[in-house]
């Protein structure tokens, strides 16, 4: 009996399932982004599929090789989805899903990277279906979950250090927001794939693992912890941002479609703004933010907030 090669899958709330399916001798890479992401066996293959190959080249000649191919978007690269250094997706008539094509990268860090670029077919389904992927950590208290959103360098990641518990931080730099309704979302802890390049492999999300989203924050620094409200033009604004900078990561910015799939990234952060409490957290240095948030959450006098519980 033959063995076969295991396949994974990718569920998400909003309905999507990837299987990633390994050929040749992509196992042990397909293997190492099943354990990052904590994804389980599956027995067959799914509507959508990422089906991973080697490209027919590997280092030295084949660099040169890879910078002489057509851009995504040319007349002879039909299919082509994204051509970035470590890989290549395209999309295939006879094939469900993407085929993703790898470089022979002996590297660590180019194979991390290649995994961060494999997931861009999730991203793009999910703002197809009203979602978004977003620059944000994910944290959760009593069944409460909530989303930080800002800028690199302003605090996400020690914010999540800081919350003592019962507060738990799923992700600390990247959430996958999915719309499993009118006006709700459920949100998925990506990795931080900072972290995953320069760590030493053993940290892992459970990105099949999907939580309830109760409030936005968008962080900014300032001497004393303080919550405020914020308008849905602002709010919409710091989302489509937060969006467009996981994008920018997997080079999902330019190209053929890029002009509509930004146009949706926008409509899909209106709405998100429209339907989720949205606050402006100020962050001190050592102050207890996190009393700031759950007031907020207790109180719950902003409107969306009402709208988005039945209230």
């Amino acid at each position: 009996m033959l063995n076969r090669t295991p396949l994974y899958e990718l569920r998400l709330a909003d309905d999507q399932s990837w299987v990633i399916e390994p050929t040749g001798d992509t196992g042990e890479w397909v293997d190492e982004v099943a354990r990052l992401l904590r994804l389980k066996p599956s027995s067959e293959s799914g509507v959508r599929t990422i089906h991973v190959e080697r490209l027919p080249y590997g280092d030295g000649d084949g660099e040169r090789e890879h910078a002489r191919l057509p851009r995504c978007g040319h007349p002879d690269a039909e299919g082509c989805i994204s051509r970035a250094k470590p890989l290549e997706l395209r999309r295939h008539p006879l094939i469900p899903g993407v085929v993703c094509r790898l470089r022979k990268d002996r590297e660590s860090h180019q194979v991390k990277q290649q995994m961060r670029y494999a997931l861009r077919p999730v991203y793009e389904e999910t703002i197809r279906r009203g979602g978004l992927p977003l620059h944000a950590a994910l944290v959760e208290r009593d069944g409460q979950v909530v989303l930080l959103v800002g800028r690199s360098g302003v605090g996400k990641s020690t914010a999540c250090r800081r919350l003592p518990q019962p507060w738990n931080a799923l992700g600390d730099d990247l959430a996958l927001a999915v719309r499993t309704g009118e006006g709700r979302y459920a949100v998925h802890p990506f990795p931080t794939w900072s972290a995953v390049q320069v760590g030493s492999g053993e940290r892992t999300w459970d990105v099949n693992r999907s939580v309830s989203l109760s409030a936005i924050f968008l962080l900014t620094q300032g001497a004393e912890d303080a919550v405020e409200g914020v308008g849905t033009g602002v709010a919409a604004v710091a989302l489509n941002d937060a969006a467009v900078t996981i994008l920018y990561t997997v080079h999902a910015c330019s190209g053929s479609g890029s002009t509509s799939l930004l146009r949706d990234v926008f409509s899909n952060a209106a709405a998100m703004a429209r339907c989720v409490p949205v606050y402006i957290l100020r962050l001190s240095l050592t102050g207890r933010f996190w009393e700031k948030i759950e007031e907020a959450l207790e109180k719950g006098d902003s409107p969306h907030f009402r709208r988005a519980h039945g209230a």
